[in-house]
């Protein structure tokens, strides 16, 4: 792959800056959804099955996404997801407050939502070589962190009593400013030549030629995402209830909840620079470890707490293992794929991910009512251990990997 050039970068960057305001409304999700769902009686399990049908709904906009992204370009797709998204939140204020309309918008959120990350990483593998690639994985995260900085903090400003009306008309005008940068600004990174294109009554795109690119690897990137969906399941068993974990175990309200939400956000903006130097420098696999040692130590801390300032220093430890993790699973998956098949690849990890969310919204709920929070963090504890071990025994540095599938592997080719 051939150097970017400066208007590439410049591309990217533009892209970066235009995802702020959507990363903005997306990092309040799981801090307010949970509660605002608890104020019209939903229970512990039934926020869980709402959250994870948001996510199912990913499992198969990721796909999708991933798919159309390569025979249709990156940018539709980016777009066509922030516009939905937006929609959805204006009719959250309008709409009843029940239950069946709030599984309905959420599945139509999820689909939205999940489609921009499969576009973005795809078109930072399509501007940036892999020398420089977790460096702009890392950027993409630290727009992510941008995001989660600002939202918590004002979301607590937008919601009065039980009232959330304010917050979601404010959040979807915020996605339509996303959706408009984009249209104007950003351009698209697939050259015409490398779409894949409809063979004559057949399939949209050669998933055949997407394996060969991959069956010189053998097992191990399914191996690889074995391990990332072990890690996914436990850790979101736990994600979407934070906020509840904080109002029922720790005691804190909706405004200070926010400081824990945006510790997060500057933990993540601090560390995903540093998350995607180590990726480039020292290896995918090593940047992985050490995110996921991390996320094993900072879970087990949660059932360890004895007041405010130990879930800060737990918390910002949990944020920059996450940080350091997703930067090293989207790097790692990024180098393995052709870019013929980049969208339909990073949509396939997309979909792991999401119906690893799924799974652990679902056991999540379930098992915080039976067992606890303690419990729920133990569980997802020993899966990061297992997908550590998993990936420590079985899963080689990507570069090896290829080294050694270099003369087997080919790339598919477009059809015509």
């Amino acid at each position: 792959m051939t150097e970017p050039t400066r208007e590439m970068k410049r591309n990217y960057w533009v892209l970066i800056a235009s995802m702020v305001s959507l990363q903005v409304t997306s990092s309040t999700i799981y801090m307010v959804m949970p509660v605002f769902f608890s104020n019209y009686g939903i229970s512990m399990s039934d926020n869980g099955y709402l959250i994870a049908v948001g996510t199912f709904a990913g499992v198969v906009s990721a796909f999708l996404a991933g798919k159309y992204s390569d025979t249709h370009g990156r940018k539709p797709i980016l777009l066509g997801g922030a516009v939905v998204y937006a929609i959805v939140f204006f009719l959250f204020a309008a709409l009843s407050k029940d239950y069946a309309t709030f599984l309905i918008l959420r599945f139509i959120e999820g689909f939205a939502y999940y489609v921009t990350p499969v576009a973005i990483t795809a078109m930072a593998a399509d501007i940036f070589p892999v020398k420089e690639r977790g460096r702009a994985m890392g950027l993409y995260s630290m727009s992510s962190g941008m995001g989660q900085l600002i939202g918590p903090l004002i979301a607590p400003l937008l919601i009065q009593g039980s009232d959330f009306n304010v917050y979601f008309l404010f959040s979807g005008g915020f996605v339509v400013v996303s959706a408009i940068a984009m249209a104007m600004f950003v351009k698209e990174t697939l050259p015409p030549q490398l779409r894949v294109v409809r063979k004559e009554g057949g399939k949209r795109i050669d998933v055949k030629g997407f394996l060969s690119s991959v069956r010189g690897l053998g097992l191990v990137v399914g191996v690889f995402l074995a391990a990332v969906l072990l890690y996914r399941t436990g850790y979101t068993m736990i994600d979407p209830f934070f906020s509840l974990y904080l109002k029922e175990v720790v005691g804190v309200d909706l405004s200070s909840m926010s400081y824990f939400f945006a510790l997060r956000a500057v933990c993540t903006m601090a560390f995903a620079p540093l998350a995607g130097w180590i990726a480039d420098r020292y290896g995918r696999k090593p940047a992985f470890l050490t995110g996921i040692a991390l996320t094993v130590v900072t879970l087990v801390g949660y059932t360890r707490i004895s007041g405010f300032t130990d879930v800060l220093l737990i918390r910002a430890l949990d944020a920059t293992g996450s940080v350091i993790l997703l930067t090293s699973i989207r790097t790692f998956m990024a180098d393995l794929l052709a870019p013929e098949v980049r969208g339909f690849g990073m949509g396939l990890y997309s979909t792991v991910t999401q119906e690893s969310s799924t799974m652990g919204a679902i056991f999540g709920g379930v098992v915080i009512d039976m067992y606890g929070f303690n419990m729920v963090f133990l569980v997802a504890a020993t899966a990061a251990a297992l997908s550590l071990i998993v990936v420590q025994l079985w899963v080689p540095e990507p570069a090896r990997m290829k080294r050694r599938g270099a003369g087997k592997a080919q790339a598919p080719q477009a059809a015509h």
